[in-house]
This record gives structure tokens, sequence and C-alpha cells, in this order.
């Protein structure tokens, strides 16, 4: 019976990394939940449920759902109506 060898998380995430399509991936997805976290830090900071914002905005709360949930894909403009929804004056995205 062949035994199996384990390697280290570290080690097995430098090989996997190591292919930049994989790296760049990687990198998207990170980017883009960092600002899907930002958009709910500032509606939790706020206390206002989605269907507040999507009064506030003007558009369903459906609207608001899918921004939330596809952040990385929502323009400049909308993210800054967002952030002004949530009464954030200054809003700033660290990516």
């Amino acid at each position: 019976m062949a035994t199996k060898k384990s390697i280290p998380w570290a080690k097995a995430r430098e090989e996997i990394l190591s292919d930049p399509e994989v790296r760049a991936a990687y990198e998207a997805d990170l980017r883009a939940e960092k600002i899907r976290a930002q958009l709910v830090e500032w509606r939790s900071s706020a206390g206002l449920t989605s269907s507040q914002i999507a009064e506030r905005l003007g558009v369903s709360p459906a609207a608001v759902s899918r921004t939330e949930r596809n952040a990385e894909k929502a323009s400049l403009e909308t993210l800054a109506r967002y952030a002004a929804a949530c009464g954030i004056e200054h809003p700033q995205i660290t990516l």
C-alpha cells in the first residue's frame, strides 16, 4: 500500500500561486471580497437594511443585493452613491 505524503499548507499555497494565471485570479478574488466587505461595513455601520439603502438610492432591494454580491463590477459612481446612502461623506476603498 502506497503512503501519502503530506506537505504544509504554506508550501502548497506557494506552489499553487507560482502560476501567474492562478495568482492573478486569486488576487482579483481578494480585491472583489474587500470591496464587498466594505459595502457591508458601510451599511452595518449606518444601521441600515438593504431595503433602506434601496429606498435611499431609488432602486429595488434586489438591485442593492446584486450590487453587494457583485461589487467589483459596480461603477465608481454606483459605489459613491451607495456610500452616500450610508452617510459616508468621503468613501475610501483600500485594495
